[in-house]
């Protein structure tokens, strides 16, 4: 199902000071007075207050079929950050460019118990939708660390090289040298001066 739209005011990547969001009919929370479109800064929030009729005018008016089609251009336009908010004392003025004629909308302040509790439905609707976020999220990690092949530990680990062994003598590689015959062994590359001598079992 997708989410319901919505939007922060002002665009941009300054802070936000305001929620735009659909209400009712093709929006999301609040099933209220069928659909209505809604600006909050968490403290007060205006509303649009279309009724069947007023909804028909406003069809008519700029050639929408549905109120769904309000819903679209809502969307299109808090993806295009095409939303332009206007306050005035109690009223407030919200344009929806980006298509082929710009939507100017009316709407009017929600008085304080009634909007306490629309904004109520508006915060639960919205922790409700992050939590939905984060399990997908962790759902997703999940199934990425599962399918991703695992690192043999010995390859991170220092890696010791050391001589190969000759494969036909089966003795030290080329790196090791061999003592020639006579060498000396306190002096490696001189022969002794002394040649060995073995033992004579024959002398009396």
């Amino acid at each position: 199902m997708v989410p319901p739209p919505l939007c922060t005011l002002p665009p941009g990547p300054g802070p936000p000071r305001f929620v735009c969001y659909c209400e009712g009919e093709g929006g999301g929370p609040g099933e209220r007075g069928g659909f209505n479109l809604c600006v909050t800064d968490a403290a007060e929030l205006w509303s649009t207050c279309f009724t069947p009729d007023r909804l028909a005018a406003l069809q008519a008016r700029f050639g929408l079929s549905a109120a769904e089609d309000i819903a679209l251009r809502f969307r299109a336009a808090c993806e295009q950050q095409a939303v332009t908010l206007t306050l005035q004392e109690d009223r407030a003025s919200l344009t929806l460019s980006g298509g082929p004629s710009a939507l100017e909308l009316d709407l009017s302040k929600v008085p304080g118990p009634e909007a306490a509790s629309r904004l109520q439905t508006l915060m639960l609707g919205l922790a409700e939708r992050v939590c939905s976020l984060e399990r997908q999220l962790a759902a997703a990690a999940a199934e990425e660390t599962a399918t991703s092949p695992r690192k043999s530990t010995w390859q991170a680990g220092p890696h010791l090289f050391l001589p190969d062994p000759d494969p036909q003598r089966g003795g030290p590689g080329p790196g090791v040298k061999r003592r020639c015959p006579g060498e000396s062994l306190i002096n490696p590359g001189f022969k002794s001066k002394k040649p060995a001598s073995g033992v004579d079992f024959d002398d009396p």
